[in-house]
């Protein structure tokens, strides 16, 4: 995708037990805005896209709402509607934060989207979601496909089977995958006379890091055990609802 920045298929992920994640079914990527009419095509034609699930806010959404495409749904879920941030809002982090407070309110961030109430309901509905979408593929996303987006792909590659490791490196693939488009950043706001540290906390807030995603997975383990119980506790998707997901996702 030439338009489409952080964007991946997760199908061909292999599961521990040595089944694939089918091609062409669970598509994840940055926001879907100002794509070329060539990118549009290959998603509609080539991975016959049917569903967007939108991570994102309201306000996000009316600076930059979603390109419409023929046969495609959309849909709406405001993952951070009520998670804390801690002490300073990501937004004045980009502008103005330090390293240490950029990783400090990550952290609080990624344990907050799996243990805030409001959180859990919105995962819970996009797992919903994928499962309904029994034709074509999904595509979710956020601003930058990489934490709201990520913690999404984190639990459904773990909940399919795949392992850690594998899913470790689809969530660290984000920092090749934007890297060009986060240098762009860094520089507008070394031209707009942003300091030192300035420049470093916004590279930091546009990046992931395996600490990130490890509050989560460690808060999943000290409050529910395994993934597959915080799916069945918190998610409303029990053990007969992932296998149906495992059904329509897995080749045989």
């Amino acid at each position: 995708m030439k338009t489409l920045v952080n964007f991946r298929d997760l199908g061909a992920y292999q599961t521990v037990d040595g089944r694939k994640i089918k091609p062409a079914k669970l598509l994840r990527s940055g926001q879907p805005v100002g794509l070329a009419e060539n990118d549009k095509e290959k998603l509609v034609q080539d991975y016959q896209l049917r569903q967007i699930i939108d991570f994102r806010s309201s306000s996000e959404i009316a600076k930059k709402p979603v390109d419409s495409m023929n046969q495609v749904n959309y849909h709406n879920i405001d993952l951070m509607k009520d998670v804390e941030t801690g002490n300073s809002s990501l937004g004045d982090l980009m502008r103005n934060g330090t390293v240490d407070e950029v990783d400090e309110a990550m952290l609080t961030v990624y344990g907050e989207l799996v243990m805030n109430e409001s959180a859990q309901k919105g995962y819970a509905d996009f797992l919903a979601k994928i499962v309904a979408q029994e034709t074509g593929a999904v595509l979710f996303h956020c601003f930058a496909g990489k934490d709201r987006t990520g913690v999404g792909s984190a639990l459904v590659l773990s909940l399919l089977g795949v392992s850690y490791d594998d899913m470790m490196r689809d969530y660290l693939l984000t920092n090749v995958l934007r890297q060009a488009d986060n240098a762009k950043m860094v520089a507008e706001a070394k031209a707009e006379g942003k300091n030192a540290e300035q420049l470093r906390a916004l590279e930091r807030i546009m990046s992931v890091d395996e600490m990130y995603i490890k509050e989560t997975f460690t808060k999943i383990r000290d409050n529910f055990g395994t993934v597959q119980e915080f799916a069945s506790q918190a998610l409303d998707f029990n053990l007969n609802r992932q296998n149906d997901l495992k059904a329509l996702l897995l080749q045989k």
